[in-house]
């Protein structure tokens, strides 16, 4: 069973059929025999085309760091979601350029992670074509939610358009000012509603149900999936839709595709821990850096590379999502993966 996930084995100890992180049959009698799908490969190399996304958008967001740095000086909101953005106090000055610096710091050091983690599976016996491997690592399905993302997203503007509404895109300011916030909603969004929404209730109820100090690392996220679980990232979902429609030119389809976006990165905390929601917002923010750093045209080809292999990854999220059914209804209530 070396190529399951870490949960697989749990979930077999204890008589459940599927596996509730991976959704795996734990029946399956040769799992080491069994075969990379021509969906998966395709996707793996999907994953792949993703990984050199994040790293051009770390370059850009590493060499105009400094000019960011230098552009800060009027004072910047620091806000929660209950479920409309409330502010709690501004920074400015020296402080916010402080900000800006630990902003890149989580931002280099969340897509590094997942690198190392994706370069440490790669390397394992059988690598990623082993069974299973891929799948269980934050950027195969940072990769799969993104582009279904898109591809979802796209759909839906275009349908729009053709019923006759008009979709505007709201004035972010100079590109300097774009990669400040971007980078800010990115960090800042994700600890507001995935940490503070899932990670800070699944603590305490670890800490009831489990009554362990392991409980604390629940606020990372990477806890494993759970009915309880699921409940949040929907609401942390609901929560993340709605609190952006004011800030989109009160559009209401938009409240609709951030939510979609929102369950996404809910399942990312929740599956593999805070950085992977940080990496795939910071992912889906910053692809404008093709124009930033001047290559526009390589963007475009990006976009709809993106957006191509989005209906690949839609049909991969309901076969898995078909396949889980049973792996689904028996999830526990709660599990926390940390507490051993």
């Amino acid at each position: 069973m070396s190529d399951r996930c870490p949960s697989c084995n749990d979930y077999k100890a204890n008589g459940e059929p599927f596996c509730g992180s991976c959704g795996r049959n734990l029946n399956d009698a040769e799992p080491d025999k069994a075969q990379l799908s021509i969906l998966t490969f395709f996707l793996l190399l999907a994953t792949v085309f993703v990984i050199f996304i994040a790293i051009f958008e770390s370059i850009t967001l590493a060499v105009n760091a400094s000019e960011v740095f230098g552009f800060l000086s009027d004072k910047f909101p620091i806000f929660v979601l209950v479920p409309s953005l409330q502010i709690l106090f501004y920074v400015e000055g020296v402080e916010l350029q402080i900000f800006w610096v630990l902003l890149t710091i989580i931002i280099l050091s969340c897509v590094a992670t997942a690198a190392i983690r994706f370069i440490e599976v790669a390397r394992s016996p059988g690598g990623l074509t082993k069974p299973g491997a891929a799948e269980n690592t934050a950027f195969f399905w940072v990769s799969v939610l993104l582009s279904a993302y898109l591809f979802i997203t796209v759909v839906i503007v275009i349908a729009l358009e053709m019923a006759g509404n008009e979709i505007t895109t709201p004035d972010f300011g100079t590109n300097i000012e774009r990669m400040f916030e971007l980078a800010n909603a990115s960090v800042w969004e994700e600890i507001v509603t995935r940490l503070l929404l899932i990670g800070v209730p699944m603590m305490f109820i670890s800490l009831v149900v489990a009554r362990k100090k392991e409980s604390l690392k629940c606020l990372l996220g990477g806890f494993g999936m759970s009915t309880t679980a699921i409940v949040l990232i929907l609401i942390s979902g609901a929560v993340f839709g709605l609190a952006h429609y004011s800030g989109w030119d009160d559009q209401a389809w938009k409240v609709l595709t951030t939510a979609i976006m929102g369950v996404f990165l809910g399942y990312l905390f929740v599956r593999f821990g805070l950085y992977a929601a940080i990496l795939m917002h910071f992912i889906m923010d910053y692809l404008q850096s093709f124009d930033w750093m001047g290559v526009g045209a390589l963007g475009g080809i990006v976009s709809l590379l993106i957006f191509g292999i989005g209906l690949v990854s839609l049909i991969y999220i309901v076969q898995k999502l078909v396949q889980s059914k049973e792996a689904i209804e028996s999830l526990p209530a709660f599990r926390n993966e940390h507490v051993k």
